[in-house]
């Protein structure tokens, strides 16, 4: 299969295969993710929040000159050591979520600020956690308070930790708290699943659960899909895939076959990954897993054509593959309660564009226009749960 012409995948992979930890300032940290930005406009809009940001902190320290005083400015108190010292491993924490920078500064609590999170290097300090918190202050010294950034100190716990596979197992442990009232931003399913790549791809972790997240990861890069999340920005750029859910619960296998549906996609239609879509392939290649059934490389693209040909294999919400997918059932459902009293029929199935309608209907879809037609020992998964029975002539 030939690869997804998307140069904008291929940097996205790209980022994975550092061989070892790689170390930039925290101003480049800032800048790289703010230039990574994919228009102009998402640029501006951070510049715009960043500016309302620093003002609601102004507003709310007003008498606050430095970071020195913290009778005034309540930091907590551990070893103080130089802000522009601490150097970020890009292959340890995860990508900058420039929003939680914004709303970090617009409600910043002195007294609720955590140390920095280090470990002790040759030459500056290492952050194994904390770069939010760290890119805050930053913020804060340089535009806040216009301070010389070579004096400016901060609290840090430092970790006498060496393993790097410790220091890795220490931040997902550290950042898994979820809640309305979380002080600290949990790890989202991206960030965990960037960790399990990293892991196993610089720091030779042999866990089982990372050794499979980075062999899926190997077959989505293969064929030119990268995954990534809203926070990023960038889930309509070719070769975006959103949606890890079921990508995290479903077999090493199943997910090579998805690359090939998916590179496939991407290589003849040059798009994302629908979020709609992606469940839909994988809970039917699931299906077909769970009953023996497995399908050839090229049975696979012949399956991603047939989607193409029928419904352009578009599965966003406002397709008409939804569209069809409700008409269907609300005409098997007035077939099946036919010649009953009206008053006794139960609800109409409503229009819920969700995985399990969504499969059903892409199930019979497949059999009937797909798998039929190869013949009678053409190998096809029975039939998943389905409340109707969706007449032929009520598919594509």
């Amino acid at each position: 299969m030939a690869k997804a012409n998307s140069l904008y995948a291929a940097q996205r992979n790209a980022k994975f295969r550092n061989s070892t930890s790689h170390f930039i300032t925290l101003v480049d940290r800032l800048n790289n993710t703010i230039n990574s930005l994919p228009t102009a406009q998402a640029k501006a809009n951070w510049a715009l929040s960043l500016k309302k940001a620093i003002q609601a902190f102004k507003k709310s320290y007003p008498n606050v000159k430095d970071f020195k005083n913290r009778k005034i400015f309540r930091l907590v108190q551990a070893q103080d050591i130089p802000l522009m010292d601490i150097m970020i491993d890009t292959t340890m924490q995860r990508e900058p979520d420039l929003q939680w920078i914004i709303k970090i500064i617009t409600n910043f609590r002195d007294y609720q600020a955590q140390p920095m999170q280090v470990f002790g290097r040759d030459i500056g300090w290492g952050a194994w956690d904390s770069q939010h918190t760290a890119l805050a202050m930053y913020l804060i010294a340089r535009d806040a308070l216009n301070l010389d950034l070579t004096t400016v100190m901060v609290p840090a716990n430092i970790y006498d930790v060496t393993s790097r596979a410790d220091l890795r197992n220490l931040f997902i442990n550290m950042n898994t708290t979820t809640g309305k009232n979380a002080g600290k931003k949990p790890l989202d399913i991206i960030d965990i699943f960037e960790q399990m790549i990293y892991g196993v791809e610089i720091d030779g972790v042999t866990q089982v659960e990372w050794v499979a997240a980075h062999a899926k990861w190997q077959h989505l890069d293969a064929a030119g899909v990268f995954v990534t999340a809203e926070k990023f920005n960038n889930t309509n750029e070719i070769g975006a895939l959103s949606r890890l859910n079921e990508v995290m619960e479903s077999s090493v296998e199943v997910v090579r076959k998805f690359s090939i549906y998916a590179g496939h996609i991407v290589d003849v239609q040059q798009r994302a990954i629908n979020s709609k879509e992606s469940p839909i392939i994988l809970e039917f290649l699931n299906l077909c897993e769970q009953q023996d059934i497995s399908y050839s490389d090229e049975e696979i693209v012949d399956l991603t054509n047939h989607c193409i040909d029928l419904f352009d294999a578009n599965f966003d919400a406002k397709s008409e593959y939804w569209v069809q997918v409700h008409n269907a059932n609300i005409n098997a459902y007035n077939k099946m309660h036919k010649g009953m009293p009206k008053h006794l029929w139960p609800e109409p199935p409503r229009n819920a564009k969700n995985t399990p309608q969504g499969i059903a209907f892409f199930w019979q879809q497949m059999s009937v226009t797909w798998a039929t037609p190869k013949g009678a020992n053409f190998a096809y998964p029975k039939q998943p749960f389905s409340v109707f029975a969706i007449d032929a002539k009520d598919l594509f």
